[in-house]
């Protein structure tokens, strides 16, 4: 029994190391998170309500679209098509490495995915008896959305411009737009704008993310024709950039509207900054600056978010908390 235990413990630890790494915390805290979040504030700002439990089931459908279903199945095709077993220069990219580690299989993944596709539509359900069943027109877009990214046929992550525009940018759009819609269940110019502009945030640092990956995306099978595969790195990162500047531009036009806004514009100026100065063919500079989008991006929307709603002073400290464990455990 004392063999069975030590040969358990160790597995168990592993698994679940494995799950967490899976989730990929970082990504999740600058897209889904910080997305529901801006909404949520926003909602809160304009009509005066925030209602926590119907943010929190929010905030946990869009971290499980995006942290375990998307990412799972972005872990088995991309295993599949070879470009994440290929070795290359790069620390952020090339996925959580769970399978190159030992720390989980494949079927554990369709596991992960299964119980997590079970769970969104569990609260998804209880949100549309409780709240409304037109929320469904923000929960099953991204939820498709996430499989189609790296699943066959469709593979949009595989297909020039696809995957961040029916992806992320769509993901991230349906997550703010989606904060600000269950509190309120209608939409404002400001939500639109706020939804826009951070999802050109996330869409910038994703083109970033592939820039170390253009050879192993292009030698797997299918190829991987990422964006900045296609474009080659230079004019990829001038579509970069542009993602970079419309999203300072939106934050400025809100800051015009309100001056509330104007604490995620010096972030987002920096962030703009960082893309800049990358070098994209660097995997030093390209890791360094990454990680400093990444920073800035939830800065942006978060920093916004606590000056329009003072009530989730809360949120940014977990979410610093929760990066700094990723970080280090990963």
């Amino acid at each position: 029994m004392k063999a069975r235990c030590d040969v358990l413990g160790p597995v168990s630890r592993r698994g679940v190391l494995g799950v967490f790494l899976e989730f990929r915390l970082i990504p999740v805290l600058l897209w889904s998170y910080t997305a529901v979040t801006l909404g949520t504030a926003l909602a809160h700002f304009e009509h005066g309500k925030l209602d926590w439990a119907l943010y929190l089931t929010t905030l946990t459908i869009a971290m499980l679209v995006q942290g375990f279903e998307t990412h799972a199945v972005n872990e088995i095709f991309d295993w599949k098509s070879g470009t994440d077993r290929m070795p290359a220069a790069r620390l952020l990219s090339g996925g959580s490495k769970v399978l190159n580690r030992g720390l989980l299989t494949v079927r554990a993944l369709w596991l992960v995915f299964a119980v997590s596709s079970a769970l969104i539509w569990i609260l998804s359900l209880y949100l549309f008896a409780t709240r409304s069943w037109t929320l469904i027109a923000f929960v099953l877009p991204g939820y498709l959305a996430g499989i189609a990214y790296t699943m066959p046929p469709i593979r949009t992550a595989y297909r020039p411009f696809a995957g961040e525009l029916a992806g992320g940018f769509l993901g991230v759009l349906l997550c703010a737009l989606g904060g600000y819609y269950v509190q309120t269940l209608t939409l404002s110019p400001a939500a639109w704008i706020a939804a826009v502009g951070y999802a050109c945030v996330c869409v910038a640092m994703l083109l970033m993310h592939h820039y170390l990956d253009v050879e192993t995306d292009l030698a797997a099978t299918p190829p991987k024709r990422t964006t900045i595969a296609f474009l080659g790195r230079e004019l990829g990162q001038a579509y970069t950039v542009a993602y970079a500047v419309s999203a300072l531009l939106a934050f400025a036009v809100l800051s015009l509207w309100s001056p509330l806004f104007l604490p995620a514009v010096p972030f987002a100026s920096l962030a703009l900054f960082a893309h800049a100065r990358t070098r994209p063919a660097d995997p030093d500079s390209v890791t360094k600056n990454e990680l400093a989008v990444i920073q800035l991006g939830i800065a942006t929307g978060l920093a916004a978010s606590l000056a329009l709603a003072p009530i989730l002073f809360i949120i940014p400290l977990a979410a610093a908390i929760g990066y700094l464990v990723h970080l280090r455990l990963a």
